[in-house]
């Protein structure tokens, strides 16, 4: 999100049965362990100040970061070609879509290898 969050607010935007109201505490405590996010401020919620939380890590950052974990991990053997077709959704639109943003990158890539 483009503005801080308390928890609650947190749970309001997750998708449908991926975190019980109880685990999020832990999780947010978490993330702020590992710097992914960080508390920026409060916010009075009915009867109690809630604490804001803010991304210290852009979407795109942490993307190129899990890939480059999963790259790097030497026990597992990964499979680029089944890291690509799970980009693929099936929607024949938006797979031509990532298709050519990939085209586009690996031209503008060979061209700085060169």
């Amino acid at each position: 999100m483009d503005k801080p969050l308390t928890a609650s607010e947190i749970l309001q935007h997750r998708k449908e049965g991926t975190w019980a109201a109880n685990s999020i505490h832990p999780l947010l405590n978490k993330l702020l362990e590992n710097g992914y996010i960080a508390v920026c401020g409060s916010q009075r919620v009915a009867k109690v100040n809630s604490r804001l939380y803010e991304a210290k890590v852009s979407l795109s950052d942490y993307i190129t970061n899990q890939v480059s974990e999963v790259f790097e991990n030497e026990t597992n053997k990964f499979n680029v070609s089944s890291f690509l077709s799970g980009l693929m959704g099936g929607d024949q639109e938006k797979d031509e879509e990532i298709i050519s943003e990939l085209e586009n990158w690996l031209d503008d890539y060979s061209k700085k290898s060169v």
